[in-house]
């Protein structure tokens, strides 16, 4: 027989309702590697010692009715002990009192339910096998006396049975458990005590989660009884817990719509709702799974925290003034790509219709939308810029369309205008547009499609004017393909599109930009012979975080350059301020993309020409280290280093 696993982190307990199973049960149990508490008690007495025990035991075993009644008793797990047609058999053929009198009708009783397998027992034994269920002591009495009028001598069953028939002078059979039934309830108890631990641990964080949260929330289940009503939402509604819980939703929280969004199944986001005299923001999503219905959970928040907020980020974002500083000069650039997308974004420049730009962090897509911006018919139009995944999405909708004034307490007279409003005549970019919430698309659509749009908790249509310029570092299409960008508000954002590469793919570009941003930190830096010097080691890098970790580098140079006192050599220096670049000593290998196109050979020098420069840079240009390390003589290193500069 096998041992259950995790003994030692289980507390058994078994109620047995007759000394004999104690026994076997101590010594399963003890093979198996536990040491449980053992007592032997039935029905009432049973549950009393039960829930005595309770804060000391992970999961109770019991028979029958016992079991019924400690269950009633106690909130731990409580396994039945079977009662099966082997153990009727075994305690048949062990009795010898039944072999010798020769028995053929047996009375049996069955708590609840009648016992499968008897009628098989019958036709083996050659009995007569009467079949009685109880629910309480009273049926067992009826049970008897009804036996004794059919002529029945011998009764089987629990203990409770067996006394009674003894009453009654009947012959009497007490059913023992064998070991394999003790064995199997053993474990499955252990199975029940593991699993409500894994529960109970699950349960244990999510309230933690939800007492420390800011926003008030309120869950319910299928039929809207309460099930979650967190410390915020207490103090929202000002309600006691004891109040909500248990009740139904729409009974215990004023003005809510839980209960028909549980019956519609239909989202509701950012929603008004008066509380107490205030108002309050509250969101209510259907909980579904295969898509039924088992629930609803609502968040809340006070609106005068959320209009706190707003006031930081309105301040922020006023802060940039709404005006676009860069043009199409600013995008320094001699790669064809580039220059070809410049071109295109000229022309697109002169319409009013949306444009996607696309590229990795740092490639500069805020620069692209604000030279198209400076380039159109809107010129003299503010420039709102907004990053959609750095305002809360509970702020989100708000920002955008403002809310109607009046509507919140504290709030002014005249409402707040949304930034599609302060962008009226103008043009507003929306970066990082693919973390706008699923529930907000609808509303940007409407606002692509009609040109209109309506303040929060306002009933008024708005027209506005302005051109929408988006960008992401995501891939919108998979993320159309996941269901969690509308296919529709791709579309209409994607009428002209720009696909910015990144700085790897456009390496003649690299020292452009070096020797521009070394000139802007510091204008006493000879720039191009610095950039020149450092040519091999900025171009082998595939700058993963593009133009901004360029600049950042070149910002980090030039001061290292201005208080070294050219202690150092570039290269040196260029090591120590980047991190993790191929100018790391430590480094043992390199990525290196090559054209194939090119052909064979072609790639083969280029290759060798990316390992050279290098293994020069790692060796502080000293020819005859770099050549010993890389196993070649010194003229094969300069001649193979010469080769890209023919």
């Amino acid at each position: 027989m096998k041992d259950v696993q995790d003994s030692s982190k289980v507390r058994l307990a078994l109620i047995s309702t007759y000394p004999g199973m104690s026994m076997i049960f101590k010594q399963v149990a003890e093979r198996a590697g536990f040491d449980p508490y053992i007592t032997v008690a039935a029905l009432g007495e049973a549950a009393i010692i039960a829930k005595s025990i309770e804060p000391q035991i992970d999961v109770i075993l019991s028979r029958g009715g016992t079991a019924e009644y400690i269950k009633e008793a106690v909130e731990i797990p409580v396994v039945a002990i079977p009662v099966t047609p082997f153990d009727v058999m075994r305690s048949i053929s062990e009795n010898k009192k039944c072999m010798e009198k020769l028995y053929k009708k047996i009375a049996l009783f069955s708590y609840k339910e009648k016992m499968s397998g008897i009628r098989d027992i019958e036709k083996m034994l050659g009995l007569e096998i009467y079949e009685y269920t109880f629910h309480l002591q009273e049926d067992i009495e009826a049970g008897i006396l009804d036996a004794k009028k059919k002529g029945i001598a011998l009764v089987m069953g629990g203990i409770l049975a067996i006394r009674l028939a003894q009453t009654y002078n009947l012959e009497s059979i007490l059913i023992e458990c064998g070991e394999e039934a003790l064995y199997r309830s053993m474990y499955e108890a252990v199975n029940l005590a593991e699993l409500r631990r894994v529960e109970r641990s699950r349960a244990a964080r999510i309230k933690v989660v939800l007492d420390s949260v800011v926003q008030g929330v309120i869950a319910t289940d299928e039929m809207g009884y309460v099930t979650i009503y967190n410390p915020a939402a207490q103090r929202i509604f000002n309600i006691p817990s004891e109040q909500v819980l248990g009740k139904k939703v729409q009974d215990v929280i004023p003005n809510t719509q839980m209960h028909k969004v549980l019956e519609s199944g239909e989202v509701q986001m950012a929603e008004l709702q008066e509380v107490n005299g205030g108002i309050i923001a509250t969101s209510r999503i259907p909980i579904l799974v295969d898509s039924k219905r088992f629930g609803v959970v609502s968040t809340f928040e006070d609106v005068t925290k959320i209009q706190y907020l707003e006031q930081q980020i309105r301040k922020q974002m006023h802060a940039k003034g709404f005006i676009a500083k860069y043009t199409f000069k600013d995008i320094l650039t001699i790669s064809p790509i580039m220059i070809e997308l410049k071109e295109m974004a000229v022309l697109y420049a002169t319409t009013d219709s949306s444009v996607l730009i696309q590229g990795e962090s740092g490639t500069g897509k805020e620069l692209f939308s604000q030279s198209i911006h400076c380039h159109s018919r809107r010129s003299s139009g503010p420039f709102v810029a907004v990053n959609c995944a750095a305002i809360p999405e509970h702020l989100l909708e708000s920002e955008l369309f403002g809310y109607e004034g009046g509507a919140f307490t504290g709030a002014k007279k005249e409402g707040k205008q949304g930034l599609f409003e302060l962008a009226h005549k103008g043009t507003i970019f929306l970066d990082e547009i693919g973390e706008i919430p699923k529930a907000l698309q609808a509303r940007l659509l409407r606002v692509l499609q009609e040109k209109e749009i309506m303040r929060v908790g306002g009933d008024k249509i708005i027209p506005i004017d302005i051109r929408i310029i988006s960008a992401t570092n995501k891939n919108l299409e998979k993320k159309m393909e996941q269901g969690e960008f509308r296919e529709d508000l791709y579309y209409r954002l994607n009428v002209f599109n720009l696909k910015i590469p990144p700085l790897r793919e456009r390496k003649e570009d690299i020292i452009v930009l070096a020797m521009a941003f070394l000139e802007r930190f510091s204008t006493d830096l000879d720039s191009p012979a610095i950039a020149r010097e450092l040519k091999s080691s900025l171009v082998v890098y595939d700058w993963p975080g593009n133009i901004r970790e360029l600049y950042n580098i070149m910002e980090r140079l030039s001061l290292m350059i201005s208080i070294s006192k050219k202690k150092w050599s570039l290269e040196k220096m260029l090591q120590k301020v980047m991190y993790d670049s191929i100018s790391n000593p430590n480094h043992d290998s390199i990525a290196i993309k090559v054209d194939l196109d090119q052909g064979l050979k072609p790639a083969i020098e280029q290759v060798e020409k990316i390992i050279i420069d290098t293994m020069l840079a790692r060796c502080d240009q000293r020819q005859e280290l770099a050549a010993k390390k890389l196993g070649i003589g010194r003229t094969t290193l300069w001649r193979k280093g010469k080769i890209s500069d023919k």
